[in-house]
């Protein structure tokens, strides 16, 4: 980059400054006492280019303005490898801050417009930003120190400023992720405490739903014993109320039968005496004759089979009643049997779900007797007991168990309820452990991503070192040239570490040296050497072409001869480095410069008329 041409106005000590037709070859020398304006032209290049300069801090550019002014201004015209440029500035005490960047051949078509715009199209235009200009290709009026090796400048320069990037990305996302796993650890032990206070235990569930699947079958078996019991009972009562009925049939029927067995009987006598003929005996002869007469033959037949069908009919009926009666015996001993069942029942249920009688809702279980229950078992099959005696004791045992079902239906609806709850508790559990397992998968690929990053910036760093070894064996090179040409080839070899620490090799004392060794005239010499060294890389990394440096008052501490020795030697350092901005307060009156610009206290206005150009 060039400068064509600079113009100011109101800013530090100038109403109106205008430089035109600025060579871009050679020196352009700046001279004049001290408060004269010299300083306050290369601040006016750095307010133009960036928005700032090195003496002012950047939050108070107003101080920019010239007292008692309100507003100040500057343009600056450039000629860079791509093109000419017009930059222009303007800032008030308001902190209204404007600027405007524009190709020359067309100033109403702006390429960027605003700082922040303006201050990215130039780095893209030129490579380099503030901090890498001030450190390079801008010498301030400051004593020439040793440069920061960590600075961006001098990444910059090295070509390591992306692995810096990166580094510095690495460490902010390592910086992140340590906030990130903290907060992780941070919440893992809190859902693990959520989990201890939850004190789930997945067997309860299951024990649970198991006591709901036991108390469904016993009500079940409850019901069915409840129903086996009407059932019976109802059977029960039906034959015990047709018992009477049947005893009385059954008394019939035998005396029917018994009746029909005498009269079968008297009918086969008389018909053996009719068909006998009687030996010598009056008396059977007698009976014989009178039955002849009485009844004929075949009336006896018909008895005989008459008495012997009402017989067997009336034997048949009784078999029948009897038949009847042991269907009675097997419903008591049925009967019998579910009571004995159910009088056991409560000892078969839970403690908590034990139905304790009383005396008036049913017969007393507890404290019967053996002699008692055989008693019932001996009654119920024999049908002693009466059909109002069987409905009391069944409906007192109906009862009972409707005690127990409505028992077990409210302990169901408790473990129901409890199952409910535990599966909730369950649900939370597993969110909870869920969330601690992706919690800790989180932490595992924190922990990988931290590994990866710490491998990429060892070998980052790595890379870093590198070319920073490279970076400095090329410097030390290009002050090692430089060098001899300011000290009159008294010293002609520079060592710089990668602190860029710099040592000078010594001819006479055949070793290399400190700094505090040498004069503070030599010191300043060997940084300048550095410094224009640090400027033709910053050239050869990013500029790429012809440059511009400004060197404000770099011979402070330097006698005549070795300020002569340096002007002359400026030009011949570097090709790129073209156009050589020096300021001092007084240049040797025998060098011709291509440019030479002399400020004065009473003067606060420069143009072109007071400008001497040596053609």
């Amino acid at each position: 980059m060039i400068i064509q041409s600079l113009m100011a106005e109101n800013l530090l000590k100038y109403r109106k400054l205008k430089l035109t037709n600025l060579p871009a070859e050679g020196i352009i020398a700046i001279s004049g006492c001290n408060e004269s304006g010299k300083s306050s032209i290369g601040e006016a290049i750095c307010f133009a280019l960036f928005g700032r300069t090195f003496a002012v801090p950047a939050e108070e550019t107003q101080k920019l303005i010239r007292w008692g002014e309100s507003y100040c201004s500057v343009a600056v015209k450039l000629n860079l490898k791509s093109g000419k440029y017009v930059l222009t500035r303007s800032l008030d005490r308001d902190h209204n801050h404007t600027a405007k960047l524009a190709k020359t051949d067309s100033p109403n078509d702006p390429i960027a417009r605003g700082n922040t715009a303006v201050a990215t199209a130039m780095h893209d235009l030129t490579g380099y930003n503030f901090e890498s200009f001030v450190e390079s290709f801008y010498l301030a009026q400051r004593e020439i120190t040793t440069p920061n090796p960590h600075s961006q400048a001098i990444y910059t320069m090295a070509g390591i400023e992306p692995l810096a990037i990166c580094l510095r990305e690495f460490q902010q996302d390592q910086d992140r992720e340590q906030v990130t796993t903290k907060n992780l650890e941070q919440r893992k032990a809190e859902l693990e405490k959520q989990i201890d206070d939850l004190g789930f235990d997945s067997r309860q569930i299951y024990i649970l739903e198991t006591d709901q699947a036991d108390l469904v079958s016993r009500e079940q078996d409850i019901k069915n014993l409840q129903r086996k019991l009407s059932e019976v009972a109802t059977d029960y009562q039906q034959q015990k109320t047709a018992q009477k009925h049947n005893l009385t049939i059954k008394k019939l029927l035998s005396r029917i039968r018994t009746l029909a067995f005498l009269v079968a009987t008297i009918s086969v006598g008389s018909w053996g005496l009719l068909n006998i003929e009687p030996q010598n005996s009056t008396l059977l002869t007698f009976i014989s004759t009178l039955l002849s007469n009485l009844l004929p033959t075949s009336w006896l037949i018909y008895g005989i089979l008459a008495s012997i069908c009402i017989f067997f009919i009336t034997w048949l009926g009784i078999a029948i009643l009897n038949r009847r009666e042991l269907i009675l015996f097997d419903l008591g001993q049925n009967l019998a049997d579910i009571i004995t069942n159910l009088d056991s029942l409560e000892f078969s249920l839970p403690k908590n779900l034990r139905v304790t009688l009383n005396s008036e809702t049913a017969p007393k279980r507890s404290n019967k007797n053996n002699s008692e229950r055989n008693q019932l078992h001996q009654q119920l099959p024999e049908g002693q007991l009466g059909v109002d005696e069987i409905k009391h004791i069944t409906d007192k045992y109906h009862t009972w168990l409707e005690q127990i079902l409505a028992r077990l239906r409210k302990y169901h609806d408790d473990l129901r309820r409890q199952t409910v709850s535990e599966q909730e508790r369950h649900q939370v559990y597993n969110r909870l452990t869920s969330m601690v397992a992706n919690l800790t998968s989180e932490k595992a690929a924190a922990n990988h991503r931290e590994q990866l990053r710490q491998e990429a910036s060892k070998l980052l760093q790595g890379a870093t070192r590198h070319v920073l070894h490279q970076f400095n064996r090329h410097l030390r090179g290009l002050a090692s040239r430089t060098l001899p040409l300011f000290t009159e080839n008294r010293y002609q070899h520079i060592q710089i570490d990668n602190d860029l620490a710099v040592r000078v090799f010594s001819n006479e004392k055949r070793d290399f040296m400190d700094l505090g060794e040498v004069s503070s005239g030599t010191q300043r010499q060997m940084m300048l050497a550095l410094r224009l060294s640090l400027s033709q890389q910053l050239v050869d990394r990013v500029v790429r072409g012809k440059q511009f440096i400004f060197l404000d008052e770099p011979f402070a501490f330097f006698d005549e001869i070795r300020t002569r020795n340096t002007i002359i030697a400026l030009p011949k350092l570097s090709g790129e480095i073209s156009q050589i901005w020096i300021v001092a307060q007084k240049f040797p009156e025998d060098i011709e410069f291509v440019r030479k610009i002399e400020c004065r206290r009473e003067i606060d206005e420069h143009l072109n008329d007071n400008a001497l150009q040596i053609e």
